[in-house]
């Protein structure tokens, strides 16, 4: 008779450590929840009226936290003395306030108009400029209608990109606040291949990837043939973010002296093609 409640002890034990949750520590003080990473749920909720609780579904956001603070930052950069526009990224670099962009929307120019919202325009100093990766910076003063991003590079150049879900919004020939989705598709002629929507106006559009992480921007459109970039919707060339100098981007942007703002330059109520590339 003891030895059977003794076994029965034992076994009423090992049922409850089994079928009991681990109790969690504190995360460390180092510990950061990054939001970027989380989507919000769908998933029933109860919720309290007058005529007593009643479960009810809460749709989530259509778009991701990425998605909804690129399109907050998303601006458009013309040029003072010539037609056409291309777009770009409002951002905090360095402890300063920039945009970055593609380098052929900069072109040989120095300074540059930065549109934000309603008719808001701010000039931007070309601080940065690298051709070979087509990528520029400018530095800006505050932009009232836009909300920058943090400036987090995607520094990694590998295979272990390819898959990924990126996005970017820009201002694609004369529409305006366009969000795109797409996903890597290939790396070659150190640029990153997507496959998403491009055309003429998005070329300096940030390309986010799902954890904020600038992947780059849009460079180009590729058919495939012979690499000649034409015009085509569904292959876009970005020019990745680990193949500029960063510790000179650092050193160019907080060396740079800053532009007061101008708002006597209107804004491109209908933007026109700007360069050979989108």
């Amino acid at each position: 008779m003891r030895r059977w409640i003794k076994n029965f002890i034992i076994i009423a034990s090992l049922l409850s450590v089994s079928c009991t949750s681990p109790v969690l520590s504190s995360p460390p003080e180092s510990f950061s929840l990054n939001l970027d990473l989380f989507e919000f749920s769908a998933d029933p909720v109860e919720v309290t009226t007058a005529l007593g609780a009643v479960v009810e579904v809460r749709d989530p956001p259509n778009l991701s936290i990425t998605e909804r603070r690129s399109r907050r930052a998303a601006v458009k950069v013309r040029s003072l003395l010539a037609p056409g526009h291309g777009s770009g990224t409002y951002m905090v670099a360095y402890d300063r306030r920039v945009v970055v962009t593609a380098a052929h929307v900069i072109r040989s120019e120095s300074v540059m108009a930065i549109d934000g919202r309603d008719g808001e325009t701010v000039v931007g100093k070309v601080v940065f400029r690298d051709l070979d990766a087509d990528i520029a910076v400018l530095v800006v003063p505050e932009i009232k209608t836009r909300t920058a991003v943090r400036y987090r590079p995607q520094k990694s150049y590998t295979e272990q990109l390819v898959g990924t879900n990126v996005t970017y919004t820009g201002f694609p020939s004369h529409h305006d606040l366009l969000t795109i989705r797409g996903y890597v598709s290939a790396l070659e002629h150190e640029m990153v291949v997507v496959n998403m929507f491009g055309w003429f106006g998005s070329s300096g559009s940030g390309v986010f990837d799902q954890r904020g992480r600038l992947v780059g921007v849009v460079s180009g459109i590729d058919v495939g043939n012979i690499g000649i970039r034409i015009p085509l919707d569904s292959i876009v060339w970005v020019a990745p973010m680990s193949q500029i100098d960063q510790e000179l981007l650092r050193i160019r942007i907080k060396s740079a002296d800053l532009i007061d703002t101008i708002n006597a330059f209107p804004g491109a109520a209908a933007p026109r093609r700007g360069g050979a590339n989108p």
